[in-house]
């Protein structure tokens, strides 16, 4: 999200993986933290989903009632959003957001800005929109475990080869047809082909990815004047998570939704001691 060719990337290949009314639990395709901040708002926060993609978030707080507009860079992404949810949305570049100054309640970057050539301009805009005292959910790539080096290998290889029309057959033969087979016995048959080809061409074809490190993150909050409430280091994931407050400017009582998501931190503190 944030020049041409990842637009035109994500317009081809949009992020559209979970289906638009998924069994089971939202923690299957939502992050335990982002999950426990959704159930916690209320209904009168304002939300921006900026790399909303085709809705996946969108549609569950559309669920609780909460307001909420989402921002994508792809407008094929942000039409299928709008037409499945029917919440409102723009399209916009993470770089140069479309939003005044301390619009949001509460501003969502699930696994966007490490897509953008310049992710701390990213990260700064996402802050420049939330209010003071508000909230930031921030799911960014991880740069320890395999899904750097396989980004690197075989993504690399695969990035290559479909450059090139005689070798693209090579790359589904050898490379989707198992990524698919592995994704439908996981998902006990529930993953189709043309889910688990986006989820592919996000994992291995995807021409910009930062891997971002957690020290990183705290000294971009640092500068903000911004501090972690909560990390989650996702043990097996791909990404790690952040729940990042905006410094008060003025005293005064607190943001709703900081307020309840503190309060149940507090709740499960006292249940675990």
């Amino acid at each position: 999200m944030g020049d041409p060719e990842s637009a035109t990337f994500y317009d081809q290949h949009p992020f559209d993986w979970v289906p638009i009314d998924p069994p089971g639990k939202i923690e299957s395709v939502v992050s335990r933290t982002l999950v426990e901040l959704i159930q916690s708002l209320d209904v009168n926060s304002l939300v921006l989903d900026i790399g909303c993609g085709p809705g996946r978030v969108l549609g569950f707080l559309k669920r609780r009632g909460i307001r909420c507009i989402g921002l994508d860079r792809s407008r094929v992404s942000l039409g299928l959003a709008i037409k499945r949810y029917d919440r409102p949305g723009a399209v916009g570049d993470n770089l140069h957001l479309p939003f005044a100054d301390g619009i949001a309640d509460v501003v969502i970057s699930d696994g966007v800005i490490h897509h953008t050539e310049d992710p701390l301009t990213a990260f700064t805009e996402n802050f420049r929109i939330l209010k003071p005292g508000g909230l930031m959910y921030l799911a960014v790539y991880k740069p320890k475990g395999h899904y750097p080096m396989l980004y690197k290998f075989p993504g690399g290889l695969i990035r290559e080869a479909l450059m090139r029309e005689w070798s693209k057959p090579f790359v589904t033969v050898f490379f989707q047809v198992p990524y698919y087979a592995i994704h439908f016995v996981r998902s006990s048959g529930k993953r189709t082909w043309s889910g688990a080809r986006n989820l592919f061409y996000d994992y291995f074809v995807t021409p910009r990815v930062a891997f971002l490190p957690r020290r990183t993150i705290e000294e971009w909050c640092e500068k903000q004047k911004a501090h972690i409430v909560r990390y989650d280091e996702n043990r097996g994931q791909n990404v790690h998570s952040f729940l990042v407050e905006k410094e008060q400017q003025t005293q005064g009582p607190r943001g709703l939704a900081k307020v309840m998501v503190q309060e149940r931190l507090i709740r499960e503190r006292r249940e675990t001691a």
